[in-house]
């Protein structure tokens, strides 16, 4: 069994935990990865989505919160294959019936930001309301270089920050207009001289457009639940508070956690977020992201945890993660990034988490197709059934 205190934790700190699965959906099998450009293979991407849909109905029926995806391009090499997660947030939605699709997080940077506002507000009522929006400054070079190429000079902070306040008046105001450094909404000189548009007061003056509406409106009001990964420092720190996003961060020092944690709040007080017991009003948070392998027994699990590597250590510490080197799976299990063992074992881990921490939502990263569909659905169903069922009871 697991300590008694860790459901009344949970409880009194965020009033019922939330566990997410994020996908970086590998397409490869963990003794193919590094074997070839597996991203260009149609058939081990169209069985990627097949167990996708399948894990993700076991996640739905088994009291996960959410299941969010990455956005990533050109990765041919097939360990990570979401160019638009929202199209697959809208497929797998229709396929559940209570768990939340969202991204971590959109590439904003590459996107043209009406174009993105649009997509998510259609998203969202597509979804039925259970859209959340992860969004993102951080773009791999490859990805940024070629689809943001129209920006080269600017740095993809300040686009991030400027493509967001579009997308906040686009979700927000009616009639709005926007001049920017790096956008202007509408530009000038756009003539619209219909009748319709000049009768109603639809942005139209003297026979030329000055405002825009975008449409639909999202169906959250006054927009879908915001969350975004801590890259870039103290910045993205403040941008989250200051806006209501979700902070997500990989942090597993302690002391790290909790400079993290009080920087937000003190940043989320002065933006008029309250912050009492790690519960930010209106909106925002803190969340943290692991890695995880449960399974019946000890030995199951570590086998999970060693298919997954493939993803972690060739990959992930190629872009500089874990200090650029490759990490073993007692080290990632030693620093805390991967959660391991029994549900039992596991169990206790995640109560440790949220007394040390306050925190009331973990994100698990999903390594499936590196990890096979076997394991994953095991995995789901043993945390969700033996876990959540105890820390966050309907």
């Amino acid at each position: 069994m697991m300590g008694g205190s860790g459901p009344e934790t949970a409880r009194v700190k965020g009033a019922r935990m939330k566990f997410s699965l994020f996908y970086p959906v590998t397409v490869g099998s963990a003794d193919r990865l590094g074997t070839g450009l597996l991203g260009l293979e149609p058939q081990l991407y169209g069985s990627a989505i097949a167990e996708l849909r399948e894990q993700a109905v076991a996640a739905d029926e088994t009291g996960w919160h959410s299941l969010m995806l990455a956005e990533r391009h050109f990765e041919v090499e097939g360990y990570q294959v979401t160019p638009n997660p929202l199209l697959l947030n809208v497929y797998l939605a229709q396929h559940t019936a209570r768990l939340r699709h969202g991204q971590l997080g959109l590439a904003v940077p590459t996107w043209n930001p009406l174009r993105l506002a649009e997509d998510i507000a259609v998203a969202d009522h597509l979804t039925g309301g259970r859209l959340d929006v992860g969004l993102s400054h951080a773009v791999p070079a490859r990805a940024g270089g070629v689809l943001g190429q129209h920006h080269r000079g600017a740095e993809n902070r300040e686009i991030f920050e400027e493509w967001f306040e579009v997308m906040r008046m686009a979700w927000t105001e009616e009639l709005w207009s926007y001049e920017g450094a790096h956008i202007q909404v509408p530009p000038p000189g756009i003539a619209w001289r219909h009748p319709v548009s000049e009768r109603l007061g639809a942005g139209v003056e003297d026979g030329a457009l000055t405002r825009i509406g975008t449409v639909p409106r999202p169906l959250q009001s006054p927009h879908p639940p915001l969350y975004t990964v801590l890259t870039g420092g103290d910045e993205t720190v403040e941008w989250a508070a200051r806006v209501g996003s979700t902070l997500v961060t990989t942090a597993t020092e302690p002391g790290r956690i909790r400079r993290v944690a009080e920087t937000y709040a003190e940043a989320a007080n002065r933006h008029g977020r309250n912050v009492y017991l790690n519960r930010w009003e209106p909106g925002g948070g803190i969340a943290l992201c692991r890695f995880l392998a449960v399974a019946p027994t000890h030995e199951e699990a570590l086998r999970t945890g060693r298919q997954a590597l493939p993803y972690v250590r060739d990959w992930l510490a190629g872009f500089g993660l874990f200090d650029g080197r490759p990490r073993t799976l007692d080290e990632l299990v030693a620093d805390g990034a991967m959660l391991l063992g029994t549900p039992e074992r596991v169990g206790e881990q995640v109560r440790c988490l949220a007394d040390e921490h306050g925190i009331d939502h973990l994100i698990f990263v999903a390594c499936t197709g590196s990890a096979d569909h076997g394991r994953m659905l095991e995995t789901i169903a043993a945390f969700g059934e033996e876990i959540i069922g105890r820390l966050s009871p309907a």
